[in-house]
Order: structure tokens, then sequence, then C-alpha cells
């Protein structure tokens, strides 16, 4: 209920004990699949708070899939929330962001390109940008396939700019 999720919500503003964040954070995996938006909204701020500390972001690398899930929602606000998610847990300076869960990023990020929500697209396109920086030089030729898909698309969304 949406109780619960404001009690979860203050629970992880006040969160000092490293102890509980992986369970807390398993908390917040379950309820971020819910069928209530303002559950899936209120455990992604939930997030954006916990990846404010460094090394709780690194601790939420196993929920990049089911973030990546969100991905696919039509409620362009969600979208937006779990983006700004994904770059904090993904994005940590010491973590190189595995080919695995980059290819699906970028298989994922490409329909956003063309979204209404411009925050969406602008978020979407500086994620891309940076997974394709970010992964592993030796790894980058197998996102060579889907930098080439999002060539066209971007240059449109910079025309239109």
């Amino acid at each position: 209920s949406l109780c619960d999720a404001t009690c979860v919500f203050q629970f992880v503003n006040c969160l000092e004990t490293e102890k509980l964040v992986d369970t807390i954070l398993q908390l917040l995996s379950t309820h971020l699949q819910s069928d209530c938006k303002e559950m899936r909204r209120l455990v992604l701020r939930g997030l954006l708070t916990l990846c404010k500390n460094p090394l709780k972001a690194k601790r939420m690398h196993n929920l990049t899939e089911s973030l990546m899930e969100l991905l696919k929602d039509e409620d362009g606000e969600l979208v937006g929330l779990t983006l700004s998610v994904l770059s904090k847990v993904l994005l940590e300076k010491d973590i190189p962001i595995a080919i695995t869960i980059a290819l699906h990023l970028a298989e994922a990020l490409l329909p956003l390109f063309d979204k209404d929500t411009t925050q969406v697209r602008l978020l979407s396109i500086h994620l891309f940008g940076d997974v394709i920086v970010y992964v592993k030089k030796e790894e980058k030729k197998h996102l060579k396939t889907y930098v080439h898909q999002s060539l066209l698309p971007l240059f449109y969304h910079l025309h239109d700019e």
C-alpha cells in the first residue's frame, strides 16, 4: 500500500546502519516490481537517496536487471527516475560495466531516444554515451551494432536541437 511505501521511503532516508542496507535493498527490490506505480516511484526515490552514498550505490548492482525492466514502462516520470538511478549505480568510477549489462542496457536505451519526454530522451542519450565510455576497451567492439543503430536517431535529435 501507499502507507507501506511511505514508511519504507522514510526508513531509507534515515538509514545509517550499513548492516541494514542489504536487507533494505532486498525489500526495495520486491517493491520495485509492484503493480502500483506510486510504489515504484517511491522506491526509485529511495534508491536515489541511497545512491548519494557511493558505498551504498555499489551494493545496488544486483538491482540492475530489475531497473532495466522499468525502462519499458510508458510513464515518463518513472522511466526518468529509473535512468537517474541506473546512471548513479552503473557509473561508479571504480566499477567497470560488464559487457552483458552494457549490451542489455544499450538495447533498452535505443527506443528511449524517441520518447516524447525531453528529460527521458536526454537522460537515455547521456547514459548510452556513458555506457560506451565505461565499458572495458577490449569489449567495446561488442557494442558496435548498437552504436551504429543509434547514430541516425542521435543525428535527428542533434538536428532538431
